[in-house]
């Protein structure tokens, strides 16, 4: 029989954004063995923030970051900078969008309900069909919306578990214009927490490091940090740039890389990189 981990007396509990049988969801099922946590104690709340707020001394989140084909979740890279979190895991999710409707015809459907992620990524799929998309919290709540309904002429777009929950006609399945959709997910908990009990944390390493950098307003910055990775062979697996959020127009760069050198080879490309910038964040070693 599986026994939930225990910080401080507490059972361990993993939060989620969206509503049950939402991809996230599914998401959360994929740690349950690792983290050993029992399935009911999964728990959702409606927004991002609600789920930083739920991280304590003994709950994790698992929170998307990027599609593969709709880009970063950028209310959570800011998340993530603000807060003080260890990233234990990062996982990915095949995403396979299905069309559910209360109607047996896809000719009634002049309306589809969803999550902005999950509607940008069946763009083809409406336009070829004339169906309106419409924007919903999320994709397990618009199935449930749709189901409630009893309108014929409407449709979600929501996982196979929706199907299920709510008893709707599946229309059509896969309908994502990318055939190969994923969604990136981390898997986060409190540092502090983290540092006591690693061992109680036994998940698989991908061997990859996140670093967030401001660099000075000089000529060729960017490149001369970059160049500090690329002379040492580190392999850079992601780049992006956000708004500051403290000047008009000053920029922050998030990078991700594989751990394929030595930590001594890194951390000589660290100390190459802040002679280049304002500020340097190692964020997480996963």
């Amino acid at each position: 029989m599986q026994k939930n981990i225990k910080i401080n007396n507490l059972v361990m509990k993993i939060c989620y954004q969206w509503y049950p049988w939402a991809y996230w969801n599914k998401a959360c099922l994929q740690v349950l063995d690792y983290l050993k946590v029992n399935a009911k104690d999964i728990i959702w709340v409606e927004t991002f923030k609600d789920v930083f707020n739920e991280i304590d001394d003994w709950n994790i989140w698992v929170i998307p970051i990027e599609n593969s084909y709709a880009w970063s979740i950028h209310e959570n890279f800011y998340h993530i900078i603000s807060w003080k979190y260890e990233i234990i895991w990062e996982i990915f999710l095949d995403i396979n969008h299905y069309f559910l409707a209360n109607s047996k015809n896809i000719s009634d459907i002049k309306e589809v309900y969803s999550h902005p992620q999950a509607l940008m990524q069946c763009q083809k799929y409406f336009k070829e069909h004339n169906i309106k998309p419409v924007i919903f919290s999320d994709t397990a709540w618009a199935a449930k919306f749709v189901s409630e309904s009893k309108r014929t002429d409407i449709a979600s777009i929501s996982s196979d578990l929706c199907n299920e929950i709510y008893g709707l006609n599946i229309l059509d399945k896969h309908i994502q214009d990318q055939t190969w959709n994923m969604t990136r997910f981390f898997v986060v908990v409190l540092k502090s927490v983290y540092e006591k009990n690693k061992y109680l944390f036994q998940i698989p390493k991908v061997w990859k490091i996140s670093i967030q950098f401001k660099t000075k307003d000089t000529p060729s910055a960017l490149y001369k940090c970059l160049w500090a990775f690329a002379t040492r062979f580190i392999n850079l697996t992601k780049i992006e740039s956000l708004p500051a959020r403290e000047s008009h127009f000053e920029y922050i760069f998030w990078v991700d890389f594989q751990k394929n050198v030595s930590d001594e080879i890194i951390y000589d490309a660290f100390e190459e990189i802040r002679f280049f910038c304002k500020d340097l964040v190692i964020l997480w070693d996963y």
